[in-house]
């Protein structure tokens, strides 16, 4: 009787690990794709992968040998706008997203698409070596209930990381 109290006691150990590493978990989109965000989707605007912001970028990471993650921001049609950008010594398989909130006003889209806690756009995925990649723009706002921040991880650990909020 005594190794199956210990299996049990070994098995409610293990399950309660699990959940609690569920429940401490960061919450996420329960589906993501880049489509949640190209072709005009929720207010994004496509724009090419070479695109720039302003040389000020309010976040910005590093990762494996120098590949750069950078929250780029700019002006579009007289609006401040944010995107994500991938850039450096990038190989195929790295990727790049940025994720959005807009807490209390602005649902993201029609009826039936609010995102909680936060929509992400993409992971747009590198295709070949140095290739540099940006997620679509949407606009920014002052509202601290708006923000954006880029996510990203390398092809060689799959660990995906994000910058603080903008």
């Amino acid at each position: 009787m005594r190794p199956l109290r210990s299996v049990l006691a070994s098995l409610t150990a293990v399950c309660a690990l699990a959940t609690g590493v569920t429940v401490a978990g960061p919450a996420g989109p329960a589906q993501a794709a880049a489509s949640d965000c190209t072709g005009g989707t929720r207010g994004f605007t496509d724009h090419p992968d070479n695109a720039s912001g302003d040389t000020y970028k309010p976040r910005s990471f590093k990762l494996g040998n120098n590949v750069v993650f950078t929250l780029e921001k700019g002006v579009y049609a007289g609006q401040q706008i944010a995107f994500g950008k991938i850039s450096g010594v990038t190989f195929p398989g790295d990727d790049v997203w940025m994720d959005w909130k807009a807490t209390g006003w602005d649902k993201g889209g029609p009826a039936g698409t609010e995102m909680y806690p936060w929509l992400q756009c993409g992971p747009f995925v590198v295709q070949s070596i140095g290739q540099s990649l940006t997620t679509p723009f949407k606009r920014t706002s002052t509202d601290p209930e708006y923000q954006f921040r880029v996510c990203g991880s390398l092809n060689s650990d799959n660990i995906p990381r994000c910058s603080d909020w903008w």
